[in-house]
């Protein structure tokens, strides 16, 4: 029960997490991308263990095997998601692709043997479960395949970690590459640790001949513990996870000719097509991440444009959208501070003096017949 309970937290967190950085929006789409595709081969094994613990393993007993080989995945994501984060100049190519053939040929070789039918496979997990699984010999191999495939692919970050920290040169980016650095080297040690747990239960399983439900789960407990630790980054400082290369120190760019009116441009979708001024959370940062403008270029650009503060800038809209809304016939039996907290307001005295500031009227003033 103890484990079935543990497989179940990691998936919902897994897939929290995953939703979660993708609805907080990114200045960096492929480290977010990278991110959330390392998440899903610890989600699968998970998974796998989870289905034979469950109802779910007279109905999709196949699952089980979605996790083997799965490590294979591990490796090449983690590499090129450090690129990501450290690398401005790195971009995704067709022949990357090619990192991830080790996994493909497992899962050819193995292909007669996942396609067998419900039968087979009830009979193979009631086997395991009972500990009498023996480990064959192409297992062994698949396992020091994977395991060096897995350190490999960890050495070769890790270097990329070392040179990146060693020259990264002067450049100053809103998010530090230090930061980026020491993010990514306690990941790298996540996965070290996931890495060594593999290795020693493998060596208990050469050792006995039969595989080990409980050794299994170890491995599982880990990649939660490594799911619960990026879900804890994400929410302490979720520019660290997939963080863009906007420079911190970047002199005031002139807002004007084509320049000018993309941001311009950009600016005003969101708020006029997508509402954004709608969430009571919205900052200048948060809104600057989606311009793509560092948050002082932005808040020069509104200032330049039209005159006014990034507070001023919004609350007017929220304004203007406030007495759109409270004039439909549909929205005469609300309250006039619940319209207000729909369209962003997040206090009755910042509405009040928002609304004053903007038509000279209270709100309440403002709805009586002139």
């Amino acid at each position: 029960m103890i484990w079935q309970l543990l497989f179940a937290v990691c998936i919902a967190q897994g897939l929290f997490l995953i939703s979660l950085i993708a609805l907080k929006g990114s200045g960096n789409s492929l480290a977010a991308c990278l991110i959330s595709a390392l998440i899903i081969p610890m989600l699968i094994i998970n998974f796998g263990y989870f289905t034979i613990h469950t109802e779910l393993v007279n109905r999709i007993p196949h699952a089980f095997a979605l996790q083997f080989g799965i490590t294979l995945l591990i490796g090449p994501l983690f590499y090129f998601y450090a690129r990501s984060v450290i690398d401005d100049a790195f971009r995704w190519k067709r022949k990357y692709w090619l990192h991830f053939i080790p996994y493909l040929l497992q899962v050819f070789i193995f292909l007669p043997w996942w396609v067998q039918d419900r039968n087979y496979w009830g009979r193979f997990i009631e086997i395991f479960l009972a500990g009498n699984l023996p480990v064959i010999p192409l297992a062994k191999v698949t396992f020091i395949v994977q395991d060096l495939h897995l350190l490999f692919y960890l050495v070769i970050t890790y270097r990329l970690i070392h040179l990146t920290e060693t020259n990264h040169g002067s450049t100053r980016y809103i998010v530090p590459v230090p930061s980026r650095t020491r993010w990514l080297r306690s990941l790298t040690f996540c996965f070290f640790a996931l890495l060594v747990t593999l290795l020693s239960l493998q060596c208990f399983l050469f050792l006995e001949g039969k595989y080990n439900p409980v050794t299994n789960y170890i491995v599982s407990f880990i990649t939660t513990v490594i799911i619960y630790f990026i879900a804890y980054k994400q929410v302490l400082n979720p520019d660290l996870i997939s963080p863009g290369f906007i420079k911190k120190y970047q002199a005031y760019m002139h807002f004007a000719g084509e320049n000018g009116e993309r941001y311009l441009s950009k600016l005003l979708s969101l708020m006029t097509e997508e509402k954004i001024f709608t969430d009571p959370e919205l900052k200048l940062a948060s809104l600057a991440r989606q311009v793509e403008l560092p948050p002082h270029q932005l808040s020069k650009l509104i200032n330049d444009k039209f005159g006014k503060s990034f507070t001023d800038y919004v609350n007017e809209y929220r304004v203007q959208e406030f007495i759109r809304r409270v004039n439909l016939v549909q929205n005469k039996t609300y309250t006039l501070y619940s319209i207000a907290m729909d369209v962003g307001f997040n206090s009755k005295s910042s509405f009040n003096a928002a609304f004053r500031k903007l038509t000279g009227k209270t709100p309440s003033n403002y709805k009586e017949p002139s």
